[in-house]
């Protein structure tokens, strides 16, 4: 079955994979040339495989979204809004141009990058174990880990003669001991936050669907006094996993380098200067932090298969 979804625009689907290209994933299958995005998501306890393909242009984008024939209407309904989620189709991307449109030093940015929209993860407890595993290591040991993980959980289902392997759910990683993760090459310290989380879900002690109706206030109150997670944990679990728009992860090291390079600083700032520096970004800040993590991925301008095309794609 399939259905069509009409993001707002601009929506540059070919510039939004890059990012998931630069550090490819087990659990996701990605064609630049069409362009195509495939993976597994949670629905009514089991997974299901879903394939976007973008069909239109920047300008009039159109999203073609296909998935299993037996799906029930509610879980066709789940499916549509997961993705207008991990997609941010109804994000006012404009709102972000006009916002930022009178700092200098962001209007070469914003061009290079326009129609660009942060892709979230597809479950959130898949987002928060892929940053607590993030935390004080490199993008590609961090992304070694999450696939060590998805193999450990050894689940691959099959879609249109493809293998595709499934992120645990938080019952499977609650079963496991932290030696289990120990192998793996995790550190002790690291096996306990994976595992303890889990556990919590499992229990009932964390109820993550119950974030969707809190402030970021509250889910900083909620998360910060589980071990483990500190301020950097949630505001990436906040941008990544729930697509909050005002978000500034200041202690990341990737925005310390994006921001010192885009405003031809000497040394690299500090978080607290970072923080004031972004106070006028709000209440984008989220979208600022993704589009400075996007411009430390080398630019190729002719790679994307989607255009700028003024014209409607049916015309």
């Amino acid at each position: 079955m399939s259905l069509q979804i009409t993001p707002s625009a601009p929506f540059d689907f070919s510039q939004m994979l890059r990012r998931p290209l630069s550090r490819p994933s087990k659990v996701t299958i990605i064609h630049p040339e069409l362009p195509s995005y495939t993976r597994a998501m949670w629905v009514s306890g089991h997974p299901i495989p879903i394939t976007v393909s973008a069909i239109g242009t920047v300008e009039y984008p159109v999203l073609d979204v296909t998935y299993p024939d037996d799906l029930s209407r509610e879980e066709q309904a789940h499916v549509e809004r997961s993705i207008r989620h991990m997609f941010s189709t109804d994000v006012r991307l404009e709102q972000f141009y006009s916002h930022m449109a009178d700092i200098r030093e962001w209007s070469g940015l914003t061009d290079r990058l326009y129609g660009l929209r942060p892709i979230q993860d597809a479950d959130l407890f898949e987002s928060m174990v892929k940053v607590i595993i993030g935390q004080q290591l490199n993008v590609q040991f961090a992304a070694t880990l999450v696939e060590r993980l998805v193999d450990l959980g050894g689940q691959v289902i099959e879609w249109h003669g493809t293998g595709l392997p499934v992120f645990p759910s938080a019952q499977q990683v609650a079963n496991w001991s932290y030696e289990d993760l120990r192998t793996l090459s995790f550190s002790q310290r690291k096996a306990e936050y994976v595992i303890d989380f889990a556990r919590a879900m499992v229990s009932g002690k964390v109820d993550l669907e119950s974030l969707w109706h809190m402030s970021d206030d509250e889910v900083y109150d909620l998360l910060l006094p589980l071990r483990g997670i500190g301020r950097w944990t949630v505001e990436c679990f906040l941008l990544f996993g729930m697509g909050r728009a005002d978000i500034m992860p200041a202690a990341d090291i990737g925005v310390q380098n994006a921001i010192q390079k885009l405003y031809g600083m000497v040394e690299r700032p500090k978080e607290q200067e970072i923080r004031q520096l972004a106070e006028p970004w709000a209440p984008w800040r989220s979208y600022a932090t993704y589009y400075l993590w996007q411009s430390l991925i080398p630019f190729e301008p002719n790679s994307s298969a989607m255009t700028r095309n003024l014209q409607h794609p049916s015309e």
